[in-house]
């Protein structure tokens, strides 16, 4: 076969796998189990899906390094594991890169700023132009960093004074898909695609760590009930019908 002939057929077979989440239909989610911080230790930081569609993983993080959890999505039942699994790892390494698997020119861009919480007097004034010097010694001389991800102009992540971790508030969808799947500012569940459409799921917060499963038909994330309880829950998707 010419070369340029299989090009075309492989860009025809990505752009029909191209993921419009405005057709998508998503059930309410379902409350797999809950998670008790002050039992498993710790800060939630990965969550993760196996090939097989049966089992999460879920990594927390504390002063004494990482702990790792199986969650049985059948069972209900959470175990702990001896350390992160291979699968694990592989699948938060996609889900929580900066470019979207199987199409690496659609890109989160990292916009970082930095703002003076709470100004002291201008350096010179105006007449120096109006530049603003800071004095580390002062405590009331302080900035605020905010970092945001976008994605195509859409806000798929959001810190403020803290870490960004990729993956925390986003996760890519299929391979090729073009999709992704984020908590919002408000901790909503929402989807996005390449196109810029938006599907916010109804009745969505407090939403953390959203996981696209690998074979497209699910997203699993962690609601926040409160400062060390987290409940999992899972919700199906498919193409809605016409």
């Amino acid at each position: 076969m010419m070369p340029w002939l299989l090009l075309l057929l492989l860009l025809q077979a990505r752009a029909s796998y191209d993921v419009d989440v405005s057709s998508l239909a998503v059930s309410p989610p379902q409350l797999v189990c809950q998670l008790d911080m002050n039992v498993l230790k710790g800060d939630v930081r990965r969550m993760s899906w196996s090939p097989d569609g049966l089992y999460l993983h879920v990594q927390t993080l504390d002063r004494d390094g990482a702990r790792d959890y199986i969650v049985g999505l059948e069972d209900k039942e959470v175990s702990l594991a001896f350390g992160e699994p291979e699968w694990a790892s592989a699948y938060w390494t996609r889900k929580s890169d900066l470019a979207a698997p199987g199409d690496p020119a659609l890109k989160i861009e990292v916009i970082e700023k930095h703002q003076r919480t709470r100004p002291a007097p201008f350096a010179g004034g105006f007449g120096a132009g109006g530049a603003q010097t800071v004095d580390q010694r002062n405590p009331n001389d302080t900035f605020a960093i905010e970092v945001s991800l976008k994605l195509l102009g859409e806000e798929v992540g959001y810190f403020l004074n803290d870490v960004a971790y990729g993956g925390i508030t986003y996760g890519w969808g299929p391979s090729g898909s073009g999709a992704i799947v984020f908590a919002d500012s408000r901790g909503r569940l929402s989807f996005f695609d390449r196109q810029k459409h938006k599907k916010t799921v109804p009745g969505t917060k407090d939403a953390l760590l959203p996981a696209w499963s690998p074979d497209g038909t699910h997203v699993a994330f962690l609601r926040r009930d409160s400062r060390r309880i987290y409940r999992v829950m899972v919700t199906s998707v498919s193409r809605a019908s016409s």
